[in-house]
């Protein structure tokens, strides 16, 4: 649940590859936070996500590792249960997760950096 990695090709470069990220999360309202030169955050509202308990927010951290973009949820919304007391919060969070990660894909896809 907390992480996906889409598998780059050969003599990809990070930046490359995080610059096309970048511009496949930004269409869809992310905002765009970098931190090294293969790695950055990206989150799902334009105020900064403190918590990492208590919302439903995405917040992910993306990292060009071994020829791989792994992005991870930062937050995780285990503070926010439902009336049943399933953590739906937490459900949220992998969905926008998986959907982000199949949007960072394919858009690398195009680019000719994925797999």
């Amino acid at each position: 649940m907390r992480n996906r990695e889409i598998s780059l090709t050969p003599g990809a470069e990070p930046q490359e590859a995080l610059g096309v990220a970048r511009a496949a999360l930004e269409r869809h309202g992310y905002q765009w936070v970098p931190q090294t030169d293969s790695s950055a955050e990206a989150h799902e509202c334009d105020g900064e996500i403190r918590s990492r308990l208590f919302t439903g927010k995405l917040r992910m951290s993306l990292a060009v590792q071994d020829q791989r973009l792994v992005m991870e949820a930062v937050s995780n919304g285990l503070g926010l249960a439902a009336a049943t007391g399933a953590p739906a919060a937490t459900v949220r969070i992998r969905n926008k997760l998986n959907h982000c990660a199949d949007l960072v894909g394919s858009a690398l896809t195009q680019a000719g950096l994925a797999r």
